[in-house]
């Protein structure tokens, strides 16, 4: 697989539902008429009580004439990609058109109250049933990032479009709220009793949310909206801090940042504006303010649109970069509704009204659990190309380092810690993990200890961590819904929600390892080589120095881990 920076990205047809409409037109008017989507609806959902939450109404999941065999998700990531296609003049089977599939919990409703494992909560499984209602045989992908899932996957769908693997591709995000969510949030003492109040001193935690979103990637300049929108550059790096609160510094979110910059030859006084992540927690929005600072940004434009859509999870990234890309056409910043005074401790230029965009570059960032962050640049200018990068190189691999427990004479519990102990590496952390990180855990120390000579040697933002399964988080996830289930007076147990992404597997390894470079967690059907093509691509197109890669996987107390460090010769 080759990269080059060349041809432009341009974003195309889009389409998002949320709690203020369908179609991305309906969700701008109604922001810039300073419309929220928030609703008490306690007959709907009993666990949020008085909290406001911002949901899709009832009659959208019976629209369009979506088959009734898909669940209500799936009904949604349909409809969106029914519109996009249509409007774009593309079929569901043009040649090299692909899906990448953006969710935090996918299905993970038809786990509530039910006993087994249904079918369609594999994530995999999910978006197969989407492209099947719609005929289509194109080849997808699946991400899940937590938080930065959405903005995450632009980003690679472009990188793919760079490689030549795709000339287009569908990103699709979204996310519904559940029992299962809603009380993992609430564990954390995170969402807040009023609509949120992003980097307001008054700020005491989130709005749940829930939504749609999909936008196309080209590389054809003839089926891109007008006026054309580039993808200049982006990145994705990690805190290594601390899986389920944001960095101190600031620093991990400020290496994507500079990441993004260097991608797409632009400087801080370029940046028009900024559409941050913004979720009205004391500690996201204090390290958002913190990063900007550090990258010379605290004097540009920025927003928040959480508190008009509240934190839609998965769609989040989607729906928000769509909204992004139309402030940047009409050359204006939403205001941040219930902004009144500044809560952080770095200077951000804030407002709740809306204003006049003065550049013709947006910065959308994105960050979540498991210490992940993303920083994406959108234009209305194509700009000069960074570098072409050579089809041509070697690659140096090492041996793979496997655990594979589906033979075990013993209990999981038992092995696994029998091989930590091995490790003679103490760490207390590691009984309070769940079950795939521990595997994942003991696999890379082991890895890195082989490699412990050439690592030394590279920044910690030059390491990248790609890692996949089938099963996501589904071993833990069935632990998290047996606590749902028994209605316990002390509530569930953020320790154990916190492990329901996928991706804090990478979290833990990066805190471990200081890895600050990209982490990302893809779902697949099977092991295939999509992984080591992906981590090529990252050294190819400069985004990191060696990539450690590969499966992890851990369910029922079967559980296999494979991880290999590639490096460039």
């Amino acid at each position: 697989m080759g990269y080059s920076i060349e041809p432009p990205i341009f974003l195309g047809a889009d389409c998002m539902i949320s709690s203020l409409g369908i179609g991305t037109t309906e969700n701008y008017t109604r922001i810039l008429n300073y419309e929220d989507g928030f609703s008490s609806r306690k007959e709907a959902l009993d666990l949020m009580k008085s909290y406001p939450v911002s949901l899709i109404k009832e009659e959208v999941f019976s629209s369009d004439g979506m088959p009734g065999a898909l669940t209500r998700l799936e009904r949604l990531f349909a409809i969106v990609i029914k519109r996009i296609l249509k409007e774009s003049g593309l079929s569901e089977n043009t040649p090299k058109l692909g899906f990448i599939f953006s969710t935090t919990k996918g299905n993970i409703d038809l786990l509530e109250g039910k006993g087994g494992l249904h079918p369609d909560l594999y994530l995999h499984q999910m978006a197969s049933n989407v492209l099947k209602s719609l005929n289509s045989h194109a080849e997808f992908i699946v991400i899940s990032n937590a938080c930065i899932s959405g903005v995450s996957a632009i980003i690679i769908g472009s990188r793919l479009i760079r490689a030549d693997k795709f000339s287009h591709v569908v990103v699709v995000g979204g996310d519904l709220l559940s029992e299962f969510v809603i009380t993992g949030f609430h564990a954390f003492r995170s969402v807040s009793m009023t609509p949120c109040r992003p980097y307001d001193e008054a700020r005491d935690g989130l709005s749940l949310g829930e939504a749609c979103g999909g936008v196309l990637l080209t590389n054809s300049s003839q089926i891109a909206v007008k006026p054309e929108v580039y993808v200049r550059g982006g990145a994705i790096s990690n805190d290594a801090n601390h899986i389920s609160g944001p960095s101190r510094t600031g620093d991990g979110l400020f290496f994507a940042i500079q990441k993004a910059l260097q991608e797409a030859t632009l400087l801080p006084d370029d940046i028009g504006f900024i559409n941050a992540h913004g979720t009205a927690t004391l500690y996201n929005d204090e390290m958002e303010s913190k990063a900007l600072h550090l990258a010379a940004l605290s004097d540009v434009p920025v927003n928040s649109l959480k508190s008009y859509l509240g934190h839609t999870l998965g769609a989040s990234g989607v729906i928000e970069t769509i909204l992004s890309a139309y402030q940047l056409r009409e050359r204006m910043v939403f205001g941040t509704k219930g902004f009144a005074r500044l809560g952080v401790s770095m200077p951000l230029n804030l407002s709740a009204l809306h204003r006049k965009a003065n550049g013709r570059n947006c910065l959308k960032l994105a960050s979540g659990f498991g210490g992940c962050n993303a920083a994406l640049l959108l234009s209305l200018d194509q700009g000069e190309p960074a570098k072409q990068t050579s089809h041509d190189t070697t690659y140096l691999e090492s041996e793979s380092v496997l655990i594979e427990t589906d033979s075990l004479n013993s209990d999981f519990g038992e092995f696994i810690r029998e091989q930590f102990r091995a490790l003679q590496s103490p760490n207390l952390k590691f009984y309070k993990m769940d079950d795939l990180c521990k595997l994942g855990y003991v696999a890379a120390a082991r890895l890195f200890a082989s490699q412990q000579k050439y690592l030394a040697e590279l920044e910690p933002n030059e390491i990248a961590l790609i890692l996949a399964n089938r099963s996501s988080s589904l071993d833990t996830d069935g632990h998290h819904q047996q606590n749902v289930d028994m209605h316990s007076e002390e509530g569930v147990s953020p320790a154990v929600f916190v492990y329901t992404l996928p991706n804090v597997v990478a979290g833990e390894i990066a805190i471990k390892h200081k890895i600050q470079g990209e982490t990302t967690f893809f779902i697949q059907e099977k092991e295939s080589e999509f992984l080591k093509e992906y981590a090529q691509l990252l050294l190819l197109s400069g985004q990191a120095k060696a990539v450690v890669y590969g499966w992890c996987e851990y369910l029922n107390q079967n559980g296999k881990v494979s991880l290999k460090i590639i490096k460039r010769k």
